[in-house]
């Protein structure tokens, strides 16, 4: 019964940003964290839902919860097929985003919900509006966090984690 004209698309573009579980944060891989213990996007994005959920009552309560979850659960699905580009790799901003709007599109525009769900992911890669700006500023903090419990474990040199996530973090609206 999953599988129906109706369902068909949903199961679809699950399996395909369930490959995001087996996409690896590249910026970690870079600074030395082993595969085996490195962050897949997937759990990135977990994590960023999660503090967004925990965060946004006290910080920011005049924000709409439900689209900063859903931005938050969004937000890298245009890297399932554009893969994890990080500025170490060096290319161009504009390449990147047509990439990853590309594969967000493709994974999202035959969903019942998907051109909500694609307004939603354009307006956080806009970061113009109160919830877009909230959720970067929360995916900043996810990876200061991160680097804090990779630091933890013993891993060394992640310092231009902490200074990225302090440089994207601000204490107003």
């Amino acid at each position: 019964k999953l599988i129906s004209a109706e369902i068909e698309p949903t199961v679809r573009a699950w399996l395909e940003i369930n490959q995001l579980k087996n996409l690896f944060r590249r910026g970690w891989l870079q600074a030395g964290i082993p595969a085996e213990s490195c962050e897949s996007v997937a759990e990135h994005s977990f994590g960023v839902a999660t503090l967004c959920l925990l965060l946004l009552p006290e910080f920011a309560p005049q924000l709409d919860i439900e689209k900063v979850v859903k931005m938050a659960l969004l937000h890298d699905v245009g890297e399932v097929y554009a893969g994890d580009i990080t500025p170490q790799d060096g290319l161009d901003e504009h390449v990147k985003s047509i990439a990853e709007r590309e594969s967000a599109a493709s994974i999202l525009n035959s969903l019942p919900a998907g051109q909500e769900y694609l307004q939603i992911w354009d307006e956080f890669e806009a970061g113009e509006t109160a919830e877009a700006q909230f959720v970067h500023q929360i995916d900043r903090l996810e990876m200061g966090l991160q680097a804090r419990v990779y630091a933890e474990q013993g891993y060394c040199d992640l310092e231009q984690f902490y200074l990225s996530a302090v440089q994207g973090i601000s204490d107003h609206d």
